[in-house]
């Protein structure tokens, strides 16, 4: 669509913007295979609340400009190496995001690897995460907005997507995948190790 910008946005603070220094490459690669600009960050932005809702003030501030179109987010620790469009994986909706094992609930969606396409749902539904933030340890956005996504008011237009897109060590999700990721994977400098181990396995 013409005018129209889509995005890969990664953003981090402390000692996770090495993990973002190691996929920086990488990820502008992706990012031109895909036709998406690349945008990265780093450094506080809600400095008051936990650095997990740095991304959520990020994502809005992208989402709300008036040629925004996609926006894939990748948390710092998570590395994407496929060659399918994640547009289509999203589809007709307007909100994507794989499901894990819960606490509270029975399955719990994972924030650190999202699809947003730009639309007012969208951004409502995450200035009204914001409204009940900060939330509590340890997921903080990510449980309010998986509250808010059993409510049938904010289930239009959400796409639960497959492991491939959010294939997650800790997890035992299958190695050959769209998007590995090592949320809860221990302390930065072991994420950082194992990250760049497969990229090497790879060949990237």
């Amino acid at each position: 669509m013409s005018g129209v910008t889509d995005y890969l946005l990664q953003h981090a603070s402390g000692e996770y913007v090495s993990l973002l220094q190691l996929t920086n490459r990488l990820h502008g690669r992706y990012a031109e295979r895909h036709g998406l600009t690349f945008v990265t960050s780093n450094g506080r932005r809600v400095p008051d609340w936990h650095f997990y809702w740095d991304k959520i003030d990020l994502l809005v501030e992208i989402l709300e400009r008036p040629d925004t179109g996609f926006v894939l987010w990748l948390d710092a620790d998570a590395a994407a190496f496929g060659q399918r469009d994640p547009r289509e994986a999203l589809g007709d909706g307007v909100l994507g995001m794989t499901r894990h094992p819960g606490r509270s609930t029975p399955t719990t969606v994972n924030a650190g690897v999202m699809f947003l396409q730009a639309c007012p749902h969208v951004v409502d539904l995450l200035h009204e995460a914001v409204a009940r933030g900060p939330g509590v340890w340890p997921w903080y956005e990510q449980q309010i907005i998986n509250d808010m996504l059993y409510a049938q008011e904010w289930q239009e237009g959400f796409v639960e997507l497959g492991h491939t897109w959010n294939s997650t060590v800790i997890l035992g999700h299958p190695l050959e995948c769209e998007i590995r990721a090592w949320h809860g994977g221990g302390p930065v400098e072991w994420r950082l190790n194992m990250m760049r181990t497969e990229i090497e396995r790879r060949g990237l």
